[in-house]
């Protein structure tokens, strides 16, 4: 018997009494997740270059809470590759009270709060921030945030990151791409606190610009020296939507200052997330610019239809660094109820997921620093 039937019968059997906790509680909770699977067409990958390759790409469990003046989130994700490997991590799980209308704090692994939210790009593969763990970043921390108006304020202090899970590598097995120990290089994020303010002009009904700022400052030990460095980053962006046209703009810089060994390169940083680690540059300038248009009726199976172009770039500080490069002309659809589709066509320069050179196109760049392209059909059922 469910849970809300039982609930609604204890009166009438035993008179008045107060409703089980349990039942008050189930009220509130809403259990699903996803499956998706992954199409995807390379120009450098002999394996993916005649005719593409469909493979497995997530399956998850979701958690969510809403009652009253608790909420709560809860993500756990699976993946598997072409030939073999796996991995499994949280994304993220936090608590948080809502005091009223207008503040709220989350604890636990909850997103940071930077940039554009809750992501600064339309398509399947997010934005380049996102590879130097600066868009949809989620660490252990608390948060607090509160609305007055057209203001919204948020802080928070994170002084771990989300930890490594179950992978191969020794601690990349992560969805946030966070400053991992691997290797010679002996670093991790720790301490970190971040502040972001926005201010939203309500132009008509249909019509609203978001100007914000960010601010994130942490520090980074090395293990091996038992010094500390500095991690520093800030951003400034605008997100408008005006009817069926939305735009995103957003420029920042990130400083990653190590204390590392003598002898051993702090122009890179190790960051990390799916079991992958790879170098990033210390120190580089980052800019996003975004164009979508949502199609105001449905076109057979397109439905809920947005087309976009999305620009990124990983400006690198320090000289003979090649910069890193992403452009992405897609459109995404939901064809049924649960099912959501990115169809995405990639150009990418120094990008690790396109072209060949994952482990230094987002540091000093790879030896290939020809554009290359990337088709990619992602289909995922959500319930």
């Amino acid at each position: 018997m469910q849970l809300r039937q039982l609930a609604c019968m204890l009166p009438l059997a035993f008179g008045p009494v107060v409703a089980s906790p349990l039942a008050v509680a189930a009220e509130g909770l809403k259990v699903g997740g996803a499956v998706r699977f992954n199409y995807a067409w390379k120009d450098w990958d002999p394996a993916y270059r005649s005719g593409g390759l469909l493979d497995f790409d997530t399956a998850r469990v979701d958690v969510n809470y809403d009652r009253d003046r608790w909420l709560g989130s809860f993500q756990y994700r699976y993946y598997r590759y072409r030939g073999g490997a796996d991995t499994h991590f949280l994304h993220h799980a936090w608590l948080g009270y809502r005091f009223d209308d207008a503040t709220q704090i989350h604890a636990g692994v909850n997103p940071i709060p930077f940039g554009i939210q809750p992501f600064a790009s339309h398509n399947f593969f997010f934005a380049l921030p996102y590879y130097v763990g600066l868009e949809d970043s989620y660490n252990l921390g608390v948060k607090l945030m509160h609305t007055r108006g057209p203001l919204q304020l948020q802080a928070g202090f994170y002084p771990r990151d989300g930890g490594d899970w179950r992978g191969d590598s020794r601690d990349s097995a992560r969805y946030t791409y966070n400053i991992v120990d691997e290797g010679s290089s002996r670093n991790r994020e720790r301490d970190t606190w971040v502040a972001r303010a926005t201010w939203t002009a309500q132009h008509d009904p249909s019509a609203r610009t978001e100007f914000g700022i960010s601010m994130l400052r942490g520090e980074i030990p090395n293990a091996d020296t038992g010094r500390t460095g500095r991690r520093e980053a800030w951003a400034l962006h605008l997100k408008g939507d005006y009817g069926q046209w939305g735009v995103m703009l957003q420029t920042g810089h990130y400083d990653n200052s190590l204390r590392n060994p003598a002898g051993q390169d702090s122009r890179v940083v190790v960051m990390g997330a799916y079991d992958f680690p790879y170098e990033v540059a210390a120190r580089a300038r980052m800019h996003v610019a975004n164009l979508s248009y949502r199609v105001p009726r449905d076109l057979g199976p397109f439905k809920s239809l947005k087309l976009y172009m999305d620009y990124s770039l990983i400006d690198k500080d320090e000289a003979g660094f090649r910069d890193s490069h992403q452009q992405v002309w897609g459109f995404s659809f939901a064809p049924a109820d649960g099912l959501f589709v990115y169809v995405d066509y990639l150009r990418g320069r120094q990008n690790p997921y396109v072209g060949p050179n994952f482990g230094q196109g987002l540091s000093t760049g790879g030896a290939d620093d020809r554009w290359h392209e990337r088709f990619n059909i992602n289909v995922g059922y959500y319930f």
